[in-house]
């Protein structure tokens, strides 16, 4: 718990040693290999080829179109957090823009995009990036309560009932409650940490530093849901957070019209495919590689009953557009058009 804290609390400004960066870095690409082995390790070269051959380029223009738009919205959501810190309007394009540069250089260090965001949103706004952190730090909340929504409902679908497990749909059920109740006490976090904290008999059991660090977190829910303590914003941040998702999930359905299997990847299955492909973005490696294409790969297959090369395919198509093509084309049109905007 300390050290998710720390991460938390922790000043951009202030670099980690670099032999600490590097060994986490190796660490990073390790993982990566490893899963990036098991899952290429049977596969073949000239099948996947075929299969990406085979694209419909129709698709393949809406999944870019998806992707964008996810990532516009997720803009606006962040608009929305980030609107308490400023006494002017906070311009969405720079919010696109600084959550993109996010996403590119996450490609490269993982988690290293966060501070990209930061500090991109930090200077073209002029926020103190005291008050970005926060809000950034409630954003992956959201994030993660949408990835136990979508697991939640996942385990009540049709297809996972085939399993004779007479527990997944209560388990859905609970879990699609949790995270209501979890969005719900949100706001009042900081509180509810001070309150727990102001106990005596657990502020005498719990050390000084650690103490500090809590009081610390429960400054930054405070700070990060500034804005949610208007009910004006709760619908808006409900709605967007679930659209943002939708079109993560729309993205996958349609990489599966791209390869022409319409017939086999149905609505119920692609979101089984993507809540499974979507715990793998959790692992630390760059840009999700290898764990997303190995989950996602599997649970295509496995759904479907199609050919392994052509899982694969599928999972390698959807990665390298969503996490690699589109924000690294998007980046760079931002880069480009910020820097123009910054002569002038």
């Amino acid at each position: 718990m300390e050290k998710v804290m720390e991460k938390t609390l922790t000043n951009p400004a202030e670099k980690p040693p670099a032999s600490k960066q590097i060994i986490k870095q190796l660490i990073s690409l390790a993982i990566a290999g490893v899963f990036l082995y098991f899952a290429f390790k049977d596969s073949d070269f000239n099948k996947l080829l075929y299969h990406t051959q085979r694209l419909d380029p129709a698709f393949v223009a809406a999944i870019f179109a998806s992707s964008l738009l996810s990532h516009l919205l997720r803009a606006v959501r962040w608009n929305i957090l980030l609107a308490p810190l400023s006494d002017k309007r906070i311009s969405l394009w720079n919010s696109f823009c600084a959550i993109m540069y996010g996403y590119a250089v996450n490609l490269v260090i993982p988690r290293g995009g966060e501070v990209a965001r930061l500090v991109a949103i930090s200077k073209t706004e002029s926020i103190p990036w005291a008050g970005v952190l926060p809000t950034m730090f409630i954003d992956r909340l959201l994030d993660i309560a949408m990835l136990v929504m979508f697991l939640g409902v996942t385990l009540t679908l049709p297809p996972l009932q085939e399993l004779n497990m007479p527990f997944l749909v209560p388990a859905g059920l609970t879990l699609c409650a949790a995270t209501v109740a979890g969005l719900v006490a949100l706001p009042f976090v900081g509180k509810i940490i001070r309150a727990l904290t102001g106990i005596q008999a657990i502020k005498a059991k719990i050390p000084e530093h650690i103490m500090t660090k809590i009081t610390q977190l429960s400054e930054q829910f405070d700070l990060g849901t500034r804005s949610l303590t208007n009910v004006v914003n709760l619908p808006s941040i409900a709605v967007l957070s679930i659209s943002i998702w939708g079109l993560y999930w729309a993205s996958l359905y349609l990489i599966g019209c791209a390869f022409h299997l319409q017939d086999k990847l149905d609505i119920p299955k692609s979101l089984i495919a993507f809540t499974i492909g979507s715990v793998g973005v959790l692992v630390p490696t760059p840009g999700s590689v290898g764990s997303y294409h190995l989950l996602t790969s599997q649970a295509l297959q496995k759904l479907t009953l199609i050919d392994a090369d052509l899982a694969l395919a599928m999972a390698t198509v959807s990665h390298f557009i969503g996490f690699v093509a589109v924000p690294c084309i998007t980046a760079a049109i931002c880069f480009a058009i910020q820097s123009m905007r910054r002569v002038r």
